[in-house]
Order: structure tokens, then sequence, then C-alpha cells
């Protein structure tokens, strides 16, 4: 079967959705992801997908949590 093109739902629509779903970060989204529950047109990579938009899970999941290797400390 050739894999189907899919148009993802806009960044800020899909942002949305997840947040709705109260993950708490990168992996309750991957156990989402594999769930079988994720709509086809979310995709399961969003960074790759939303480059532009993207600022980490903690802002596509909704916890507002920042990576340890991207937050910025004091001298």
């Amino acid at each position: 079967m050739a894999p189907r093109d899919i148009e993802f739902w806009p960044f800020k629509k899909a942002r949305i959705f997840v947040h709705k779903l109260e993950l708490t970060g990168s992996e309750d989204w991957k156990k989402y992801c594999k769930s079988g529950n994720k709509p086809d047109d979310i995709p399961s990579n969003p960074n790759a997908t939303y480059k532009k938009e993207w600022k980490g899970f903690g802002d596509w999941t909704g916890t507002g949590n920042i990576a340890a290797f991207n937050k910025v400390y004091r001298s």
C-alpha cells in the first residue's frame, strides 16, 4: 500500500486539540500516538511538521515545561 498524502491540521488548531488531552509531556505524547486514538491528520512528529511554529513539547502539550538543554541560566 502506498503512503497517502495527509494534509495536517494547522499548528494552532492541532495544539489546542493536544492541550485538551492534558498530557504531561513528550513521553505522554509518544504513548498517545501509539494508542491508536490520535487523528491521522495530526502529526506524530509535530516538531518536524511544524518547524516554524515549534517551541517545544511544553508548548505543544500545554505544560509550559522547557527542556533542560533549552533553559537559559543566569551567570
